[in-house]
């Protein structure tokens, strides 16, 4: 079998990536597919084999179209990345996470081990950055960060599906496929922008927890003193009277505002407000420069195990993890 790579192109522009290549080598295939998933394995066709990947990606989206004309295995950890997945033709059988996944329409390979079984594949699959998934979520739910889990790898509904395939079938045709329109940074991040959307709406996903809450003018005098406050002495030791004071209003009064326009406390406001800084400081650190327990401590925290418990439960990851980074 020959191992040259071709006839194909590969094209980079700044953040943009254009790709057509084609192999009858099984080995420079899996390196291939490696371009896309760093992490992935092909095993041995039983056939005469030829590989085809076409890509097109940029701004945290990248589409990916797989065309394998015999029999394959695949395994591939998705890393950080969501794989929409739309078979075109062939014979294919998908697990995500050890979880069957139903081929015959528009599924999902969530963050995590996925693998395959196919033969005469032709497959799209667009990739999203669990960032940019993130940030989406965020800007739906008014807060700044948000950490999501995928509660369905099917459609929501048929009509949502339907959309989601016309609108992949846009992106893909009319913009990812024609240079001069792909190029233009306008159209190319505002279709993205809408695949996402569409993403979103036919698989829904749930937010597992809300991160940091943005600046908001149409808050109270009152609270935006509060949170100035927090914000700037979240090093020192605090209580709710001196919150309210600097707020100029009751405990009571301040704790209500606090729950009615934040849905959460003074106090528990303050936690998170600490407990980004301690993110930012694990991440921060160098090697052996810093513990995790000293870090607890310099902000507030004197239960290294709660504080552990209250990060990974903000985060998804336990601060020695993160410091690990």
């Amino acid at each position: 079998m020959s191992s040259e790579v071709g006839p194909g192109e590969a094209t980079s522009r700044g953040s943009v990536w254009e790709e057509s290549v084609r192999t009858t080598d099984i080995a420079t295939a899996e390196k291939l597919v490696q371009r896309v998933y760093p992490v992935a394995q092909l095993r041995d066709s039983r056939r005469e084999f030829l590989f085809e990947q076409t890509t097109r990606g940029a701004d945290g989206v990248t589409f990916a179209r797989f065309r394998i004309s015999s029999r394959i295995d695949i395994a591939v950890e998705f890393q950080g990345v969501a794989g929409y997945g739309l078979l075109l033709d062939g014979r294919y059988a998908a697990q995500s996470r050890g979880d069957a996944l139903d081929t015959t329409q528009p599924f999902v390979f969530r963050p995590g081990p996925g693998s395959s079984i196919s033969e005469g594949l032709d497959l799209l699959v667009v990739n999203v950055q669990d960032d940019m998934l993130r940030q989406a979520v965020a800007r739906r739910e008014g807060v700044e960060d948000a950490r999501i889990d995928f509660s369905r790898t099917a459609p929501a509904s048929p009509e949502l599906s339907r959309h989601w395939q016309r609108t992949v079938a846009y992106a893909w045709r009319s913009v990812a496929q024609v240079p001069e329109v792909f190029r233009n940074d306008l159209v190319r991040t505002a279709t993205f922008d809408a695949v996402v959307a569409a993403a979103l709406a036919a698989f829904p996903v749930d937010v597992v927890h809300a991160g940091r809450i943005p600046p908001d003018a149409a808050l109270p005098s009152a609270l935006r003193r509060a949170r100035a406050f927090i914000d700037d002495h979240a090093d020192q030791p605090l209580t709710v009277q001196q919150i309210a004071e600097q707020a100029r209003v009751s405990v009571r009064t301040l704790q209500n505002g606090f729950r009615r326009e934040l849905d959460t406390t003074p106090l528990g406001y303050l936690r998170r407000v600490r407990l980004l800084h301690a993110r930012d400081e694990l991440l921060d650190a160098q090697p052996g420069e810093k513990s995790v327990v000293e870090i607890a401590h310099r902000w507030g925290f004197a239960s290294p195990s709660r504080f552990a418990a209250e990060y990974q439960e903000l985060f998804g990851e336990k601060p020695s993890r993160t410091l690990r980074r």
